[in-house]
């Protein structure tokens, strides 16, 4: 059972992207990233996160135009599949590349300290 939902969400993420290559606008300020596909356990929900390299402005815009875009999805999926059920799509912004940004920027302060107190220190 698992493996079928994984192979099924990985299909659907490389088929959301495809579809998406024909939605005009998504890439004209910020660059998107799909990152990955979470799927209901009875496979009628279908929650797509994304990522938007650039401003507030580029991913409210990017989280509008995707959203505007369900529909198109769905129908492109259904043509492209041969499934019963094509699932409900809600494309979810996803802020792991921020929180994993400013994690990096924290862990270098504290090796940049650790190597000033490490100086100090030898100098006494």
């Amino acid at each position: 059972m698992f493996k079928r939902i994984d192979r099924l969400k990985e299909l659907f993420l490389r088929e959301v992207s495809l579809a998406l290559k024909d939605v005009g606008g998504l890439n004209t300020h910020g660059i998107l990233t799909l990152t990955g596909v979470e799927l209901s356990g009875d496979g009628k929900m279908m929650s797509v996160y994304f990522s938007v390299f650039g401003s507030e402005y580029d991913k409210a815009r990017s989280q509008a135009i995707l959203t505007a875009s369900i529909h198109y999805v769905r129908q492109t999926l259904k043509k492209r599949l041969r499934l019963k059920v094509i699932p409900a799509i809600v494309f979810k912004y996803d802020t792991t590349p921020e929180e994993a940004a400013k994690l990096e920027s924290i862990f270098d302060k504290i090796k940049s300290e650790s190597g000033e107190k490490s100086e100090e220190s030898g100098q006494k």
